[in-house]
């Protein structure tokens, strides 16, 4: 009886879809933080073509935290 009250595929789908939105947004975040320090560290280091490239995977990391707000912002206004 209580198998018909739950749809244990929505359900598994909706936990997994959390956990890797999940993970997916922290590593980002955490590409964001790792690129602006370090792009900070080699600056002061005089490295202009490393500040360069931590400086790019911190805009990445950015794009791609705000891809994954935007797109689950879309999702729950469309459901």
């Amino acid at each position: 009886m209580i198998a018909t009250i739950v749809d244990w595929g929505a359900l598994l789908k909706v936990i997994w879809v959390s956990l890797a939105g999940g993970i997916g947004l922290a590593v980002a975040y955490s590409f964001v933080v790792l690129g602006v320090a370090r792009a900070g560290d080699e600056r002061r280091r005089e490295r202009p073509v490393p500040a360069v490239a931590y400086g790019l995977l911190a805009v990445i990391g950015l794009a791609a935290c705000a891809f994954a707000l935007v797109r689950g912002y879309q999702f729950v206004v469309e459901k």
